[in-house]
C-alpha cells in the first residue's frame, strides 16, 4: 500500500504517514497510533511479550539470585567469624532457601529477612 493511499484511508497527509513510519523505525510510535494504522491497512495489531525462557526457568533464577544474594551477606558475617561454610554446602543452602522463596512467592521483592545457615 502506498503512502497516499494510507494516508487517506487515515485521514491525514503523506508527509503524516511518512513521519509515522520514521518513528516506527527508531521506537517513537504508541502502541494506539499503531493500532490505527493496522486499522487503517485492514489488519489488526498483535502485541506479544515473548519470553527468552521457559516461566520454571525464570522463576528458578530469580529465586536462586534472591536466596544468593541474602545468603551471601550471611556467609561473608559468618567467614569475619571464622565460621564459614564450604562452597558446596553454601550452594545447598542457597537452593533450600531460593525453594522456601518459590513455595512462599515472595522472588520478586527484596528478601525481608534471611534463612539460618546451619554450621
Amino acid at each position: 500500500m502506498s503512502q497516499a493511499v494510507l494516508a487517506q484511508r487515515l485521514g491525514v497527509s503523506s508527509a503524516a504517514v511518512n513521519k509515522l513510519e520514521r518513528a516506527e523505525g527508531h521506537g517513537g510510535i504508541t502502541v494506539g497510533k499503531l493500532a490505527e494504522v493496522a486499522g487503517a491497512m485492514d489488519c489488526h495489531l498483535v502485541y506479544a511479550l515473548v519470553p527468552n525462557s521457559t516461566l520454571e526457568q525464570t522463576v528458578s533464577a530469580q529465586a536462586r539470585s534472591q536466596a544468593a544474594q541474602l545468603l551471601g551477606y550471611a556467609a561473608r558475617t559468618m567467614e569475619l567469624e571464622a565460621q564459614d561454610i564450604d562452597r558446596e554446602r553454601q550452594a545447598e543452602a542457597v537452593e533450600r532457601y531460593a525453594q522456601d522463596l518459590i513455595s512462599s512467592g515472595r522472588i520478586w521483592g527484596r528478601p525481608r529477612h534471611g534463612p539460618t545457615i546451619e554450621t
